[in-house]
């Protein structure tokens, strides 16, 4: 999935990285007066969220421009024309300031989760606020600000609810009062006397509290006693408890490009929203633009999977097993699609929501006002094998079977169960998968897709292998099944040229480059018109190599190269999620300049508004790609196996980056990375096996040594 992208869509949409006094941190954004036009932009650059629960980063004073929500993970509601989408919970934010007041300048410290404002306002001078959504306690939310001339809060508690046609609902109690906040809480007063800025000042204090549900009546009591004890907590320990929350978070996921400020903070600004969008516990479903807007629906479609999951396998083990966790609880749905579809196993569905049956539209309107069908719900099947690829990531960067073995297992097997029973053998023995989508969705309904039967043949070898772990001899006789049909799946690759056909006839399409078009990300169905680009060798995103991205042990050896040279030219780069990948790649095969080109095109999609589509939320799996290929492409880390007890790493680092420093956990351990063109350092809490370029293995002990 994925729009197109159109690099001049909105040139005037850009977050500031300089403070009005020209300093500037590599962990704040800043966003200072500017046209109405981009107010939505601004809302989703400064969502707050804290895994559960998101607010957009409206002015406080709201007005026609903006698009104000608050969105719970899980919980979506059914609307009259029968489409499914998260549900808008009542806000917190607002105060009475006049419609259209200065907005001044906001910043979002990424360090600790803080939105902090300063706005001119009439003879008062300047007021200030800060906002938080409580990362050690989600579902809390704070808003500290000077008191408005004039604004005498209550102190009582309000209460709200907001109920879903589903059953479920957003319950918020909210409490106003004032309090002389002692010095530092909050920002300091622009112009004011430095002597000014060390007193307490009579401010405002809001605290709100939400409960949620996504199938039983929200508790305002549960939200009244949330209210209650962050009220006897008060606004320093809940600001203290918060930051110190966000530090420990950071300790395991910092990105750090020591020679682009610029750069560090884009990587920043993409790992923050990541980690506010995902639970830590239940279940956490991640949507498109996670908790950030309401751009398609909040649906879960393969990018939480793909995208977003290994990033957190990688720096929080518990929000990647949240995630695993709604597939596991949708399993009876996946199970029953199979067997509606005439085959075995577990079916996942293209776009999900509440309740895992699939919600993908099935129509919309082109730009010619057209309505065309919608073909993704159902023939982009690879979301099955992709399912099962991100419960493997996560017993692969945890070094751990448990997770397989047990409530994670089915994931693997039951949708190598489906593939066995997809898969369509010819005379010769050798298996097909007929009439599907690739992640090239400009192509549909073909024939042996690349992509999706190298994956179906993975998922196939993983199931065998599950199966032969864990049980008897009927699971063993299955297991030499999928195997045997593993090695039958037709992949399209040629032994002459070294390239993998993307799908059956793609070879005798026109030869049209991308880069004919323009200098990619290109929008070439408005170009050349949707019948013509089917019949053409342009693709939308990563295909064959979004295989040697997920997969690369599964790949021919040798054959990254040539498939890039060969691809990459017909890529239009249409979709947000293909520039990550395809620096990756880039940057594993030395093409560097190539690599950090397109590394910066992604973080251009959101800071820049680069599709002119951030108005309706961040795009998650871009941010997750952005990581990926930091750690995958340029360090050169890509755990595939649970039991593959070495740490591999081989990095590609440009010479004017300086160092490439980056956090993760492996296997239980904490890691601290620095990469440069010459160097590198493994710190580590306890031994670590390390290879670096595919050389003798080290045993690194604490703290850690260096490689050169």
């Amino acid at each position: 999935m994925g729009e197109p992208t159109d690099a001049g869509s909105m040139p005037d949409s850009t977050a500031a990285t300089t403070r009005a006094d020209g300093s500037s941190s590599p962990w704040v954004i800043v966003v200072s007066d500017g046209p109405r036009s981009r107010r939505r932009v601004e809302e989703s650059w400064l969502c707050l969220a804290d895994g559960h629960f998101g607010t957009r980063g409206s002015l406080e004073e709201d007005g026609p421009d903006a698009a104000p929500a608050v969105v719970a993970a899980s919980v979506y509601e059914r609307h009259a024309d029968g489409t499914i989408s998260l549900l808008q919970g009542p806000g917190w934010t607002t105060l009475p300031l006049p419609a259209g007041s200065p907005s001044g300048s906001r910043e979002l410290d990424m360090s600790t989760g803080i939105l902090s404002r300063t706005l001119p306002y009439g003879s008062a001078g300047w007021l200030r606020t800060i906002r938080l959504s409580s990362l050690a306690r989600p579902g809390t939310m704070i808003l500290l600000a000077d008191l408005p001339p004039g604004y005498e809060p209550t102190g009582e508690v309000e209460v709200h609810a907001c109920a879903s046609t589903l059953g479920g609902g957003i319950a918020l109690a909210i409490s106003d009062y004032v309090e002389a906040l002692p010095p530092g809480l909050l920002p300091p007063m622009p112009g004011a006397p430095a002597s000014s800025q060390q007193c307490s000042r009579q401010s405002v204090v809001r605290i709100a509290c939400y409960d949620a549900a996504s199938s039983r009546r929200p508790s305002v009591t549960r939200a009244r006693r949330r209210l209650a004890a962050a009220r006897a907590l008060g606004p320093y320990a809940l600001v203290a408890e918060h930051t110190t929350a966000w530090a420990s978070r950071w300790e395991d996921a910092n990105v750090e490009i020591t020679g682009d400020e610029e750069l560090s903070r884009a990587v920043r600004f993409s790992l923050f929203h990541l980690m506010a969008s995902v639970a830590s516990r239940g279940e956490a479903p991640v949507g498109a633009r996670g908790l950030s807007g309401l751009a398609y629906a909040g649906h879960v479609f393969w990018d939480a999977d793909v995208f977003v999951l290994p990033f957190l396998a990688a720096t929080h083990p518990p929000s990647a097993r949240a995630m695993l966790e709604y597939r596991i609880r949708r399993l009876p749905q996946a199970r029953d699609a199979a067997i509606g579809s005439g085959r075995r196993g577990a079916r996942f569905p293209w776009e999900s929501a509440h309740d895992g049956t699939d919600v993908t539209p099935r129509s919309g309107i082109d730009e010619h006002g057209t309505v065309v069908p919608i073909l993704t719900g159902d023939l982009e099947e690879h979301i099955v094998a992709d399912v099962a690829w991100a419960a493997w990531q996560l017993a692969s960067w945890s070094g751990s079977w448990r997770f397989l073995d047990g409530p994670g297992g089915p994931l693997v097997v039951d949708t190598a169960r489906y593939w066995a029973s997809r898969a369509r053998l010819d005379a010769d023995g050798r298996a097909h998968i007929d009439h599907v989508i690739g992640p090239d969705e400009y192509h549909e309904g073909v024939d042996d897709d690349a992509f999706t039967n190298l994956m179906a043949a993975w998922n196939l070898r993983r199931g065998a292998e599950l199966l032969e772990r864990t049980g008897g001899s009927a699971e063993h006789a299955e297991a030499a099944r999928f195997k045997e049909l593993a090695g039958a799946m037709v992949d399209g690759y040629s032994q002459d040229s070294g390239i993998y056909e993307q799908f059956t006839g793609y070879a005798k399409l026109e030869a049209i480059m991308a880069t004919d078009l323009g200098t990619p990300p290109v929008a070439a169905d408005l170009v050349l018109g949707r019948e013509r680009l089917e019949q053409s060798q342009i693709i939308k995103q990563a295909d064959v190599l979004m295989a040697h991205h997920m997969i690369p042990a599964s790949m021919r050896a040798g054959s990254l190269a040539a498939n890039l040279d060969y691809y990459l030219p017909r890529t239009a780069h249409g979709s947000s999620l293909s520039p990550s990948v395809h620096s990756s790649l880039l940057a594993r095969c030395g093409r560097l300049d190539e690599a950090v080109s397109l590394l910066q095109l992604a973080c251009d999609i959101d800071l820049t508004d680069l599709t002119g589509s951030t108005a309706g939320g961040l795009h998650m799996a871009n941010m997750g790609g952005i990581w990926q290929a930091l750690v995958i492409g340029f360090a050169g880390i890509q755990p595939e196996r649970p039991d593959e007890n070495t740490l591999r790493i081989d990095p590609h680092i440009p010479e004017q980056w300086g160092e490439l420093r980056m956090r993760i956990r492996w296997h239980n351990r904490r890691l601290s990375l620095r990469c440069s063109a010459d160097s590198l350092y493994v710190g580590c809490d306890r031994a670590v096996p390390v290879q670096v370029a595919g050389r003798h293995r080290i045993v690194v002990q604490p703290p850690g040594r260096w490689f050169r």
